[in-house]
């Protein structure tokens, strides 16, 4: 029973992920390129919001996302707020792998969502950024469970 519920839960996740990214985003990075473990970007990010990083000097912020479908999903995305394009970036990764999954270009709206999964008992890393005429605001390397 347990694997049944188990497997029914990773099919949910891959089906949310999948749905997803059905929609088009704008995006510099090619999600089939994405190594194991990650995906995207995706125009969102599902599950419960988590973490809500301010972008200091701006009001450019990242937020993350968790689901526990699965076996745990966190998502990320770093929007800017500001009229016009902006150089912007989002970086996930496992604590666990060395290899992180990224958007980053010259965007209106939004870096993101990249997810990464097998994140029960896990932590992350995420990294978001914004350049507004000239002037880097980012988050640094922010850890989060």
């Amino acid at each position: 029973m347990r694997n049944r519920i188990a497997s029914a839960a990773a099919a949910g996740v891959i089906a949310v992920i999948t749905a997803v990214g059905a929609a088009p985003t704008a995006s510099a990075t090619d999600p089939s390129k994405a190594p194991a473990g990650y995906a995207g970007p995706f125009s969102s990010c599902s599950g419960q919001l988590l973490h809500h990083i301010p972008l200091a000097g701006t009001t450019g912020y990242v937020n993350v996302w968790y689901s526990s479908a699965g076996s745990g999903t966190f998502c990320a995305m770093t929007f800017d707020n500001l009229a016009g394009s902006h150089h912007t970036e989002v970086i996930l990764r496992h604590e666990d792998w060395d290899t992180p999954w990224y958007d980053s270009g010259d965007y209106t709206t939004y870096a993101g969502g990249i997810y990464v999964s097998g994140m029960n008992t896990r932590c992350a890393w995420v990294w978001g950024r914004v350049v507004v005429n000239g002037v880097d605001h980012n988050t640094g390397w922010v850890y989060i469970c």
